[in-house]
C-alpha cells in the first residue's frame, strides 16, 4: 500500500499513518510523540495534526463544534474533495443524536445477549474447520472470518458475502487510502449493494426479514417538535456502510491482536486457561493495549490543543491507541494486566460518536477468545514476533498470526 510514499523524515513534523513503519513500530512511535511532541504536524494530506495524549484525544472528541465529524478520513484527498458521508457518524450535533438513538435498540445489551448463541456456533464452526492441524493462522483462519459472518447474518444476507465484505473493507481502509481509485470503486459497489438490499426489503413489505437492513427501512427518527420521520435512503445507506466497516475490520484486528498476545505471552495464556472468569476483563485490557482505531476530525476554526495552534481547514488525527498507553491515565500502561480494575480505555472511542456497536464487539471478542482457549489451551507463535506484519492506516492489526498448536 505505501511502498511508493516518501519516507518519513521526522514523526513530529512529517508524520504519515500510511507509512509501513506506522504498522511495524506504531506503539514505539506514539510513545516518543507522547513524551516530547503531544501534537505532531505534517504537510502531507494537505496539512494535518496528530494528537497522542489521553486528555487531548478526549478533548478533541468531545468538542464537536471545533473538531467536526463531517470529514473522518485522513488520506491524500483534500478535505473539500471528500464526499463520502456515512450518517450518523459523519454528522455533528444536533443532527447526529436523533439518528443514532433510532438505531441503538439494535445494539442494546439485550439484543446482543439474544444473538450470542449464534456467534458461539459460528466460532466453533470455524474452529472445527481447523481441527487436526498443527498450524493455524489466528488472523486468516479465524479472526478475519468471524466478524464478516456476524455482519452477514445481521444484515440478513448470505454468509457467502463474507469474502466480498472483507474485500471492500480492505479496499477502503487499507489499499484505498493511498490509491483513491480503489476506494472510489469499492465505495460505489458498497452503496449499490445496500441500495439494492433496501429495495428488496421494501418490495417484501410486511414479509421482509427481521434484520438490520429491514430495521434501517423501518426506523423512525424522533424530531424536536415531537413528530417522527423515516430515515432517508441517503441516511440508510450511509449507516449500513459504516456498520459494515466498523463491524468487520476493527473487530478482526482486535481479535487477531489478542491471539498474537496470548501466543507470545504464555503466562497470560496459562492464567486465562486456568481461570476463564478473567476473559471479560482480559478483553478490556487487551483492547486497551492493542487498540486498533484512530479517528480523524476536521478543524472548523483556528484553535489550540495543549497550547499548540491548529489551523481551520486541516484535519486532526486522534490516536486512541496512544491515549490508551498514556501514563497520566493508566498505571503501568505498557504492561498487560489481565484483571486491571481502573481501565477507562477509549478503544471504542469517546464522546457523542462512541462506537454504537461496542456491546456487540465485546460479546464477539469474549465468545471468540473463550472458544479458542477451550479448543486450544496451549499454543505459541510459529514465527519470530518481529516477522509479524501489522497494517498501517486508521486501523492497526496483524495481517497474519501463524500459530503452532502445542496441546
Amino acid at each position: 500500500m505505501t511502498q511508493n510514499r516518501p519516507a518519513v523524515a521526522d514523526w513530529t513534523t512529517d508524520f504519515d499513518h500510511l507509512d509501513e513503519q506506522w504498522g511495524a513500530r506504531g506503539p514505539e512511535i506514539l510513545a516518543d510523540l507522547r513524551a516530547r511532541c503531544p501534537v505532531a504536524t505534517t504537510e502531507r494530506f494537505h496539512g494535518a495534526y496528530l494528537v497522542s495524549r489521553y486528555a487531548d484525544v478526549v478533548e478533541t472528541a468531545w468538542d464537536t463544534r471545533t473538531y467536526s465529524s463531517r470529514v473522518m478520513i485522513l488520506n491524500d484527498n483534500h478535505p473539500d474533495d471528500i464526499r463520502l458521508q456515512t450518517p450518523p457518524i459523519t454528522l455533528d450535533p444536533p443532527e447526529h443524536g436523533p439518528i443514532r438513538r433510532a438505531l441503538l435498540p439494535s445494539f442494546s445489551p439485550r439484543a446482543t445477549d439474544e444473538f450470542e448463541p449464534v456467534v458461539v456456533a459460528m466460532a466453533n464452526r470455524f474452529l472445527d474447520a481447523c481441527a487436526g492441524r498443527e498450524f493455524v493462522d489466528g488472523a486468516i483462519d479465524y479472526a478475519q472470518l468471524l466478524p464478516a459472518e456476524v455482519m452477514s447474518r445481521l444484515f440478513g444476507v448470505s454468509t457467502d458475502m463474507g469474502p466480498t465484505f472483507r474485500g471492500w473493507v480492505d479496499a477502503m481502509l487499507k489499499d484505498g487510502l493511498s490509491d483513491l481509485d480503489v476506494a472510489r470503486t469499492a465505495t460505489r459497489e458498497v452503496q449499490q449493494f445496500f441500495a439494492g438490499q433496501l429495495r428488496e426489503r421494501a418490495e417484501l413489505g410486511a414479509d421482509a426479514p427481521d434484520d438490520l437492513i429491514t430495521t434501517m427501512l423501518r426506523a423512525q427518527v424522533n424530531l424536536a417538535d415531537g413528530s417522527t420521520r423515516h430515515l432517508s435512503d441517503f441516511e440508510r445507506i450511509g449507516t449500513l456502510f459504516v456498520l459494515m466497516l466498523g463491524g468487520i475490520d476493527t473487530t478482526w484486528s482486535s481479535l487477531g491482536s489478542m491471539l498474537y498476545h496470548l501466543a507470545t505471552h504464555p503466562g497470560d495464556r496459562e492464567r486465562l486457561v486456568s481461570d476463564m472468569s478473567l476473559v471479560p476483563s482480559a478483553v478490556e485490557e487487551l483492547l486497551r493495549f492493542y487498540s486498533p482505531v484512530s479517528i480523524t476530525r476536521l478543524i472548523t476554526e483556528d484553535a489550540e490543543i495543549a497550547g499548540c495552534p491548529v489551523s481551520a481547514g486541516r484535519r486532526v488525527f486522534g490516536s486512541y491507541p496512544s491515549a490508551n498507553r498514556d501514563a497520566a491515565q493508566f498505571e503501568n500502561p505498557d504492561e498487560v494486566t489481565l484483571d486491571r480494575e481502573n481501565n477507562r480505555h477509549v478503544a471504542f472511542g469517546v464522546g457523542v460518536h462512541r462506537c454504537m456497536g461496542s456491546n456487540l464487539a465485546r460479546m464477539e471478542l469474549r465468545v471468540a477468545l473463550t472458544a479458542w482457549l477451550q479448543r486450544y489451551p496451549s499454543f505459541e507463535l510459529a514465527a519470530d514476533p518481529d516477522e509479524i506484519s501489522w497494517t498501517s492506516g486508521p486501523v492497526r492489526g496483524p495481517r497474519s498470526v501463524p500459530i503452532r498448536i502445542t496441546g
